[in-house]
This record gives C-alpha cells, structure tokens and sequence, in this order.
C-alpha cells in the first residue's frame, strides 16, 4: 500500500465515536428540518468522511449520491464547495431537494410568506381541490378545506422556486394533519377516538412550518455565503437533482469522483416505506411543479414507489435471480439456502433486493472516475430471525466487479428514525459506512 492510501486510511480512521454516532450535532447547518424525511442520514455523520476525502481528492470535487433521500449527502457537499448530483425515484425527494439545493434570499421568502397567508385568509371558499378514493379517511373534512385553501395560494405564486418551497411545507403540513399515525412510515389510521379528540389545524400549522422553514434556509444559506459558496445570487458550482431509477440508469453526461449514499437496508415495501410515506403529501402537489421528466405513475396505489424501488417488483423467477446473484455472493447464497419452503419464500425478497443493488452498481460504476471513492453507509438487519450481513455482500458484490474495500468504519444509530418491528424484518442498532476506491 502506497504512503498517500495509508495516510488517508488514518485520517478516515481517526474520526471520534460522538462524531460518527450523531451525537451533540447541530441541524442548522444542514437544513435537515423542513420536511420530516424517513431515516434521513445525519449529515454530521458523512461530514467528516466528505471532507477527509475531499482533502484527499485536492478539494476538486464532484459528489453523486444516487439514492439522495432528504439531499443531506448533497447538501453536506455543498458546505464544501463540491459539485453536486443527486438522484431518486421517489418524488417528494426530488422536491425537497430541489428546495435544499436552491439559493434563496430571506427576503424573498419572508415577502412571498406574508402574500400567500393573506391570500389564505381572504379565501372563503369551502371547494376541496383534491379529489381521490378515501379521501375522508385519511383528512377531516374541515382539514381538507384548509388544506385546499394552501393549495390555492401555493398555485396563484408565479415564481416556480417559491411554489417548491411552499410545496415542501404543505407536505410537512400534510404530514402533521392528516389521519395518518407518524409513529410509522406506513400509512395507518389513526383510531376514530383519537381522531375525534384531536385539535388540528391546517392553516395554523403550515404557517408554523412555513416560519420555521424559513429560519432553517436561511440557516444553510448563511454558511454557504459564510463559506464563500455563494457568488451573484447563486451557488458557484452545479448542484444538479434529478427524477430517476437508479436499478436502471444515472440520468447525467458527468461524471464524478466521490460517490456517498445510503441504500435502504432491503426492499421498500418491509422496511422503510418511503412511498408510502410520501403517498398523501404527493396528492397534493401537481407534478408539473417537481419534474415533468417522471414516468411512474406514482399516485396509483400508496404502494406504487415502494413497488417500483430496489427490490420491490418481480421481475423474473427467483431460481434465475438466485444462480446469477449467488455467484458474486457466497454470504447471500449461505444466507439463502439455510431457509426452507415459507420461509425460503420470504427470504427471496432479500434476494431481490441484492439483485437490484448489484444492477445498481454497474450502472453507478461507468460514472465513477479512476481513484474515485465510494462510500456506503449500510445496516444489516433481521429477516427470519436471521441476521442478514449486508455489509458482507456489498463488498462481495463490488470485488466480483474488481473493487475492493479500502476501509470502514461502525455507527451507533442514535437519532436516525427507524421504523417498527413487523413480522418480517426487524432493523439493527449499528450501521457500517464502507469506503471502497476505483483503481481502473
């Protein structure tokens, strides 16, 4: 191993427990907080890694995360001056993340907050603009009237970035309002005596949001400017999003050198349901306003993006999937065939999922440059009683494509929001970050 490899090993190697673990972080920095985004990494966390690895790269940086989320990959690297791109299927993180990569001036948001309240409090009308099956279920009726009023002075706004904003905060909104539980990404109603005993207000709450968006924004903007990130009203390098299906391409000509997401940790639909999660605020928002580029129709079922994700759909029979996948992974195919008839049936859906994630790869790799770094932050988890070492098969699956691991490091998860034990899966208390490097 060359001097310069060793050195920045010890680097990565010399960040502390309480930095690794979230502990006594700040979210201002970051603009973590407007939108309540499931198991949103913290972004303390890959600070450190980022900006060792930046040192490394002689801070000419170009950053992809191609299962952005929330954007905090993204907008880590942009309080470092990086090029940035990310990349979702999910919809509402496209939205938020064009929200948190957008250069917005306090003024501007301040004056189109006091417009579109106005706007709210001299509309009498009791239309409900949204219209779908169960709509009565999971929004009160008077919820539903002060929901379509928002919706009205979002759409009268004729500046595309600060319906985006808006849009972002109806969603929180939406989030706090509806019937929906928020103790679980899946979406499951509250109980009718809870919801008849509840106090919910639409209109005091989006304001409430709206305020406290601002203050967040205005937060990140001032360290980007702090940082000299900010030149004529714009962030001087690229911070590109975009709508697209990681499982089948990365929707950009660039090309990069540092590479950081957070996978979930298995198929959509058993552990963290993002699309279901998103379901009732994308109802909402018109999709003209996110990316006319979307091509599922994501409104279908609640179901319909967790179906779409890694994992989540079938494609071709199992007994394929599995002679093709258990040839890179020994730890899958030891995994796999330890189970027997229903249980070797719930568990191909982790088979699925690994599949998935290795079609990811090969399509992330072409856009990864030689000496780039690749860094996963990855849990393992319970499927059947059974620990599923999703760490091992990562750095299987990347040594089957001549990669192997440059160095790592554990995780306490402390505040990243997990979701419930199910009858399925149960998630770990640790996550692994795995730094691999491009040598060719």
């Amino acid at each position: 191993m060359n001097k310069n490899n060793q050195n920045i090993k010890e680097n990565i190697k010399s960040i502390s427990s309480e930095i690794l673990n979230g502990e006594n972080y700040s979210r201002n920095d970051f603009a973590r907080s407007i939108l309540n985004y499931p198991a949103m990494m913290v972004p303390s966390v890959q600070e450190p890694i980022i900006e060792k690895l930046s040192d490394a790269l002689k801070n000419n940086v170009s950053l992809l995360d191609p299962f952005m989320g929330a954007s905090n990959t993204l907008v880590t690297g942009m309080k470092y001056g990086m090029n940035v791109f990310g990349q979702d299927i999910n919809p509402l993180s496209i939205l938020l993340s064009q929200v948190k990569t957008s250069y917005y001036q306090i003024d501007e948001l301040t004056d189109a907050e006091q417009r579109v309240i106005s706007t709210i409090n001299s509309d009498t009308s009791h239309i409900i603009e949204i219209s779908f099956s169960n709509i009565d279920k999971w929004f009160t009726k008077d919820i539903q009237i002060e929901l379509s009023k928002i919706y009205r002075a979002i759409c009268k706004e004729p500046n595309l970035k600060i319906r985006k904003f808006f849009w972002v905060a109806l969603a929180e909104t939406i989030r706090l309002t509806s019937n929906d539980r928020t103790s679980t990404f899946k979406m499951h109603m509250r109980s009718i005596e809870e919801i008849n005993m509840r106090q919910v207000f639409g209109i005091k709450t989006f304001v409430s949001v709206c305020q406290k968006n601002i203050k967040n924004i205005n937060d990140y903007i001032s360290v980007l400017i702090k940082n000299d990130h900010i030149k004529d009203g714009k962030y001087i390098k690229s911070a590109d999003v975009v709508w697209g299906d990681t499982n089948t391409e990365i929707r950009t000509n660039k090309t990069f050198n540092l590479l950081v997401t957070s996978p979930p940790y298995g198929d959509n639909q058993t552990t963290v349901t993002y699309g279901q999660f998103s379901y009732l605020p994308l109802l909402w928002i018109p999709v003209k306003d996110i990316d006319n580029s979307i091509s599922i129709d994501y409104l279908k079922t609640s179901q319909a993006i967790d179906k779409k994700s890694l994992g989540g759909e079938i494609k071709e029979k199992i007994c394929d999937i599995e002679e093709r996948v258990f040839q890179k992974s020994p730890t899958l195919k030891k995994f796999i065939t330890n189970f027997q008839n229903v249980e070797r049936k719930k568990a191909a859906k982790v088979t699925r999922f690994i599949n998935d994630l290795d079609n990811s790869i090969d399509v992330m790799l072409p856009k990864m440059r030689k000496g780039s770094f690749l860094v996963w932050t990855i849990g393992n988890r319970n499927v059947n009683k059974q620990i599923v070492r999703n760490d091992l098969i990562l750095s299987e699956l990347f040594m089957s494509k001549g990669i192997e691991l440059f160095t790592d490091l554990e995780r306490e998860i402390l505040s990243k929001r997990m979701p419930g034990r199910n009858n399925f899966s149960d998630t770990m208390s640790k996550e692994r970050i795995l730094i691999y490097k491009k040598t060719n």
